[in-house]
């Protein structure tokens, strides 16, 4: 094969794809895995677990025209941020209860980058966005397990917390 036919067969892979579409059926089997791990059903997680599974999905569609890879940065920075914020703000059960999959999550966001850096390699593209993406990816689950181990009380109480402590 030329340089040009190698090129264009490895600009579209499978891998990417099929990796963002298994992690849009984490956030999209919410209800299942947190009924699997006996958590509360949350409404408002439920809405955006979907929204992130239909964004998964576009971003899956994007990646098999070979547009894809920014725009699952992005989400994926987005996600992970947003839940750890969560998580501090509002104590150490939440960021479980808002993504009962993260153990999953994390483990197809590290397949993804890994995947795109090999995919890049061969392409001679540059693997720099790729590689930040795994060292991003990587930070926040150090993040998620200090988070785990720490069992922070969280920054936001809700004041009715402390009324029902005063009257007991």
């Amino acid at each position: 094969m030329t340089k040009q036919t190698e090129s264009a067969v490895l600009s579209h892979s499978l891998a990417t794809p099929v990796i963002l579409l298994l992690i849009a059926a984490c956030h999209l089997a919410y209800v299942p895995i947190a009924e699997l791990r006996g958590m509360p059903i949350l409404p408002p997680a439920l809405t955006i677990s979907t929204l992130l599974g239909g964004g998964y999905v576009i971003v899956a569609w994007m990646a098999r025209r070979d547009c894809g890879f920014a725009p699952a940065v992005n989400v994926i920075v987005g996600e992970n941020l947003g839940i750890l914020a969560a998580g501090f703000l509002l104590g150490y059960p939440w960021a479980d209860y808002l993504r009962p999959a993260t153990v999953g999550i994390i483990a197809l966001q590290l397949a993804l980058a890994f995947a795109e850096i090999v995919r890049r390699q061969e392409a001679d593209r540059p693997i720099v966005p790729a590689t930040r993406l795994a060292w991003f990816v990587l930070a926040c689950a150090v993040a998620l397990v200090v988070y785990a181990l720490l069992k922070p009380k969280g920054l936001w109480v809700p004041a009715a917390t402390y009324y029902s402590a005063e009257i007991l």
